[in-house]
């Protein structure tokens, strides 16, 4: 026998036995030998409980009938995944180099149960599985899934929801979104749906051609939609997403993303989402919240601990009240979860510190018009930063009333209480545009000028209030007060009767000086004028925020003369909410007692003078009577000081 013909023979005999090993080998056989395989690799339970049949070929396809795969001991659910049929081949040439792939696989009615214990331990973590070690996972080309179900469960974050999937075999409407995914149950405790679709299995693995995806969602009130493609999206890691985002109140979003945000009305967003590594980016985003218009980009990177928010926000108009809970006032469409004592009026809504903490921050704010109840602010300026629990705003600053308003404000809620810090100063406001709403003199409008700077601390605004330490000091030149006001603070009986009689004429008024100390909380008066030209009014007493009480005493000297009048202290007691003005009779004042109000002026006052911002007008009444009252308080001086020589 030739060479030849010998090997002809032997390859005959070769295939005859092959031929009748795939026909006579009982592939159910070897069932149990595969399960435990799958099992030690595993640590999990691994049956199948149908057939087993084997198809050979270069890509031998393998079906195998109720597939029931274990769960995790701790779970009471005995199975994680079962699947009626499932089918698939392997690639053998791949195999041989030490890939595994699966070029086709078909799932029939596979039912997965996901779910997370209350250590926070998933159960698709496997006993078996060595965790410092990666694990290669196998590509898969074309995927079929029919009639498949998904259940994921959290109890820890009152999470539950159902899904059902399947591709879709033709896709007229967009063929390639050929993987659906509809759901529906409770998310983080808010009612959820959703519903995605996304292309082939095939194309994960492609680099060369993004995957396709469009999804919606609802949570609560809640909703989003995404639409675009990803580049990985095993990692969802995409190009510019096109992302939607709306809802009844931003700060929900904390319990949905972990995200803090403060209060807010409706809001409605679009714009482009980025996902890299860590790193979420909601990117030249357009919208509104309530009746204002907010973009810009926002930058959240969940690597840092605690994570980190970035935005670069712009506002063309917004409205103060849409921005309430960005300054910690609450919403009035939204009720306040600490009622407010009955006789008091402060703020007593505590300050969440779970939100100060959750994420450190560094949010640029550029408005353009900012629109209150009664006036126009413009050119508003903010810088937020939050580190480790300290917020800082610095700066805050703001067109007012054809004037400005720079703050700095610092809040430490590193430890209980908060401390904060508040540094405020007003300049060049027209009283005017500060109170459009009030009768002004035409004449005569006004400017004012002051500053706060104080220290406290606290977890609402009515306990940093009441432990205050610090000053507040405010001037005003030039405006006008009703002469009503100034007549009842004189007790001009008779001459108050013919105001009220003939209405409320304007007085003008010449300056106007108020200086506090704050010491624990109590406002304690330094300097208190008015002066106008037919009485002056000076102050003394204190504010008290610790009970919100008030205990002042006016004095005033009337420049003019009236039969009945009965000059004396009017003293304004009472609280914040509650206050009354009565005269102290006993305390009627001579006339003539009075020096020149302002001469009771400290020097510190002076101070003042530049936040009026009258430019190269030095003449202004309140320069002037400043002045003049240092110079009285010195020719007082020398009348008073001890002589020498000769008598």
């Amino acid at each position: 026998m030739t060479l030849t013909r010998s090997l002809k023979w032997t390859a005959g005999v070769f295939l005859a036995l092959l031929v009748l090993i795939v026909l006579l080998v009982d592939w159910n056989g070897l069932r149990e030998p595969i399960a435990r395989r799958i099992s030690s690799a595993t640590g999990r339970s691994v049956a199948v409980n149908g057939d087993l049949s084997v198809h050979l070929s270069w890509r031998p396809r393998i079906v195998a009938n109720n597939v029931v795969f274990g769960n995790a001991a701790w779970s009471p659910d005995p199975a994680m995944a079962e699947i009626k049929r499932l089918e698939f081949t392997i690639d053998l040439f791949k195999l041989l180099s030490g890939r595994l792939e699966f070029p086709e696989v078909a799932l029939s009615e596979p039912h997965v149960l996901l779910e997370v214990n209350q250590d926070g331990v998933p159960n698709w973590v496997f006993d078996a599985q060595d965790k410092n070690k990666s694990v290669d996972v196998p590509t898969i080309g074309l995927l079929t899934i029919d009639h498949g179900s998904v259940i994921y469960r959290d109890r820890n974050h009152h999470t539950e929801m159902a899904l059902d999937i399947r591709t879709l075999e033709d896709g007229k409407d967009d063929p390639q979104l050929r993987l659906e995914v509809a759901g529906k149950g409770r998310f983080k405790g808010l009612p959820t749906t959703l519903h995605a679709r996304g292309g082939g299995l095939l194309s994960l693995r492609s680099a060369d051609n993004p995957y396709p995806i469009r999804a919606n969602a609802t949570l609560g009130t809640t909703r989003a939609s995404i639409e675009g493609s990803l580049l990985d999206p095993l990692h969802l890691k995409g190009e510019e997403l096109n992302f939607k985002l709306e809802g009844s109140d931003l700060a929900l979003l904390f319990p949905i993303i972990g995200v803090p945000f403060p209060p807010t009305p409706a809001y409605k967003f679009a714009g482009f989402l980025n996902h890299d590594g860590d790193v979420w980016t909601f990117r030249r985003f357009k919208g509104t919240v309530g009746q204002s218009d907010l973009g810009g980009n926002f930058t959240v990177d969940r690597g840092q601990r605690p994570q980190m928010i970035s935005a670069d926000l712009v506002s063309k108009q917004l409205l103060m009240r849409d921005l309430g809970g960005f300054i910690g006032a609450e919403r009035g469409t939204q009720p306040s979860r600490t009622p407010p004592l009955s006789d008091k009026v402060l703020p007593a809504e505590p300050f969440s510190l779970e939100k100060l903490n959750a994420a450190n921050a560094d949010v640029h704010f550029r408005g353009e018009k900012i629109l209150t109840e009664n006036m126009l602010l413009n050119k508003m300026n903010a810088h937020l930063t939050v580190n480790d629990g300290v917020l800082k705003l610095a700066p805050l600053d703001f067109g007012i009333a054809g004037g400005n308003l720079v703050s700095r404000i610092e809040m430490d809620g590193r430890h209980l209480p908060i401390a904060i810090h508040v540094d405020t100063t007003a300049k060049g406001l027209h009283l005017d545009q500060l109170f459009p709403t009030f009768r002004l003199a035409d004449a005569n409008t006004g400017t004012l000028g002051g500053r706060a700077r104080l220290a406290g601390h606290g977890n609402s605004v009515a306990q940093m209030l009441a432990s205050a330490n610090g000053e507040t000091a405010l001037i005003m030149d030039g405006g006008s007060v009703g002469e009503l006001v100034l007549r009842l603070s004189n007790l001009d009986m008779a001459n108050s009767l013919l105001v009220m009689l003939g209405g409320d004429r304007q007085v003008p008024i010449r300056c106007m000086v108020g200086n506090f100390k704050a010491i624990d909380g109590v406002f304690s008066v330094q300097d208190l004028v008015l002066d106008t030209p037919k009485v002056n009014i000076s102050g003394s007493g204190n504010v008290d925020f610790t009970d919100e009480s008030l205990n002042l005493r006016l004095v005033s000297q009337s420049k003019g003369f009236s039969l009945a009048s009965l000059r004396g202290p009017i003293a304004i007691t009472g609280t914040f909410k509650s206050p009354t003005l009565r005269p102290e009779m006993g305390g009627v004042i001579a006339r003539g007692a009075l020096a020149v109000a302002l001469g009771a002026v400290t020097s510190g006052v002076g101070v003042l003078i530049p936040l009026l911002d009258f430019g190269n007008d030095k003449d202004s009444d309140c320069a002037l009577l400043i002045g003049q009252a240092r110079s009285d308080a010195r020719v007082q001086s020398s009348d008073f000081a001890p002589r020498t020589g000769k008598r």
